[in-house]
């Protein structure tokens, strides 16, 4: 049996309820009117607030749903149009000319560039993916004007790093050359190339940079008037691919 005092203190948690609603504090007023038993008199109109409760929560998590699509949406726009002016600024850079000459001198520098190359071709890939006609255009523009530089670019990369190597192995009478079309092979002179597995051991040690390069063979010979050398074909990609890493 429900007593006057618990139909008093059903109708205060109603009285309540009614102000979380007010106030958007739906789990509170869920949680006030769940307390009402089915014999109270009140229970009635308990139920009905509920489901007024559910069908506001309902309607609160679209909003907020949508909400959120909108902001994803306008966050997209704003990525989109700073992509496209990050095309157009790489596009401008290097038709006003880039000075490929700060990348010589050191293996470093060598690999800068060739980082370089690589977000080129990441932005040249997600432009290419874009639904933006716009984007698409210009990461058209931007691939056939970085096909046109790595063309040049590769066979001096591979002459300057030949220069450097043969710089630092000077002291280890170590001579170093590049030789062939476009400077494709690089060629290893010196007493410790005697030994086969010397030869082994330094081609494992530079094969992923000889390979990032482009270089399509390492060669190694003990003393400059042998006429034979020990060579290895690395096969890497042609000069005009985009550079992936």
């Amino acid at each position: 049996m429900i007593t006057t005092d618990e139909e008093e203190v059903a109708r205060t948690r109603i009285v309540a309820a009614n102000s979380y609603i007010e106030k958007k504090e739906y789990d509170l007023a869920k949680s006030s009117l769940d307390l009402i038993k089915v014999e109270n008199k009140y229970y009635s109109e308990a139920q009905e607030l509920l489901a007024k409760v559910d069908s506001l929560i309902a309607i609160s998590e679209e909003e907020e749903r949508l909400a959120k699509l909108e902001e994803e949406r306008l966050a997209a726009e704003e990525d989109k149009v700073k992509f496209k002016e990050q095309l157009e600024r790489e596009l401008k850079s290097i038709d006003e000319g880039i000075n490929f000459s700060k990348y010589r001198g050191s293996i470093e520098n060598i690999q800068i560039e060739l980082v370089l190359f690589g977000t080129w071709a990441k932005n040249i890939k997600e432009g290419e993916e874009s639904e933006d006609k716009e984007i698409q255009a210009l990461a058209k523009k931007l691939k056939s004007r970085v096909i046109r530089i790595q063309a040049k670019e590769f066979p001096l990369m591979r002459k300057d790093y030949a220069k450097v190597v043969a710089n630092k192995m000077w002291e280890n009478d170590i001579d170093v050359s590049s030789s062939g079309s476009g400077h494709t092979r690089i060629n290893f002179t010196g007493g410790i190339f005697a030994a086969n597995k010397n030869k082994q051991d330094f081609q494992n040690q530079l094969h992923e940079i000889l390979k990032m390069l482009r270089f399509q063979q390492a060669r190694y010979r003990w003393y400059k008037g042998q006429n034979e050398y020990t060579y290895w074909d690395i096969k890497p990609a042609k000069d005009t691919d985009l550079v992936e890493f």
